[in-house]
């Protein structure tokens, strides 16, 4: 393993040289900062793109990719042969499963996002028309956005452009192709409720009483 102030690093992993490990976190407004109590630890095998920004206290298991222009605030975790692609933003204290796939997404502070996820604009790419180049602003694809707190459960797949709210529930193996509102659960394809209208005991589980929102800091 190779050793820094910032981070430690496999020997193994490939990190772009325009990469940033172990970037620390703003300071908020009041003059607080993040508190982080763990060091970066990048696996064996990952690979991270030109431009990438690893935050403190991240840590990302082997055989990950994250491509170019990815975020990745202070304290998240993703787990083994996770594919982050370019510019995709991911939250403080976020945690990503296994065999997941993040495609151009935004993940929200404190998520959590089960394996074998897929979070993507489009599943397949499409060129509508020829005469534009790949890289073209008009090109890109819808990009989801899973907001604060939100818990999507293994093997979830959400597709488009859509807007998965803050403290909602997505249920494993759901599909998910429009929003789902704050505090919500999402289960099968796209069948969306309040936690008041669930037959079971997730609508009356803690999850959909959080108490106040905050930040862990020092200083």
């Amino acid at each position: 393993m190779i050793r820094c102030d910032a981070a430690t690093i496999d020997p193994t992993a490939q990190v772009a040289q325009t990469a940033i490990i172990g970037n620390p976190f703003r300071p908020l407004l009041d003059g607080r900062r993040i508190a982080v109590d763990r060091e970066t630890v990048i696996g064996p095998g990952v690979w991270i793109g030109q431009y990438t920004t690893i935050g403190q206290g991240v840590t990302i298991d082997a055989d990950s990719i994250l491509e170019e222009s990815v975020h990745v605030q202070p304290r998240t975790a993703l787990g083994s042969r996770v594919l982050v692609t370019g510019r995709s933003w991911i939250g403080i204290s976020v945690t990503v499963g296994h065999d997941s796939v993040i495609n151009k997404a935004t993940i929200g502070d404190y998520a959590r996002i089960g394996a074998s996820c897929r979070i993507s604009g489009d599943l397949i790419h499409r060129q509508l028309d020829p005469s534009m180049p790949w890289d073209d602003p008009a090109a890109e694809e819808p990009a989801p956005i899973i907001e604060d707190g939100a818990f999507v459960g293994c093997r979830a797949v959400i597709v488009g452009g859509v807007n998965i709210g803050a403290g909602a529930y997505v249920c494993t193996g759901a599909l998910i192709t429009k929003d789902v509102p704050a505090g919500h659960i999402a289960c099968g394809r796209n069948k969306i409720m309040h936690p008041s209208a669930w037959p079971g005991a997730l609508g009356k589980s803690a999850f959909f009483q959080p108490g106040p929102a905050s930040i862990d800091s020092s200083g």
